[in-house]
């Protein structure tokens, strides 16, 4: 079973990074920026997954003025530190977000954090 799983995830992926997110208009760093805040700040299951990376799938802008942007982010994970816990549960996943950037820095995210 955990094969099979496996290969929906893969699958899942493969079909994610042939659609690729389009960058944000007048922002070409915002993904990339939200992506490693994620990486530095985000936990993933209540804590359960510490290290997770992302991958961005989609992106709505909510807001777009001078001063903030405000995106919700939809996106895959996946923890660095393990496939899976003791009890065979995946640490991976998709999930959804939003990210408030200020002077292109992430300034806000919802969310488990630390």
């Amino acid at each position: 079973m955990k094969s099979i799983s496996g290969l929906l995830v893969m699958t899942a992926l493969s079909l994610t990074a042939c659609a690729s997110v389009q960058p944000v208009p007048n922002h070409p760093n915002a993904i990339a920026t939200i992506e490693r805040y994620y990486r530095y700040h985000a936990w993933e299951e209540g804590g359960r997954c510490l290290v997770p990376d992302m991958t961005v799938t989609d992106t709505e802008v909510v807001e777009n003025t001078p001063d903030r942007l405000v995106l919700n982010v939809r996106y895959y994970w996946k923890d660095r530190r393990t496939d899976s816990d003791t009890f065979g549960n995946t640490c991976n996943g998709f999930a959804s977000r939003t990210f408030t950037l200020s002077q292109g820095q992430v300034v806000a995210m919802t969310g488990d954090h630390r």
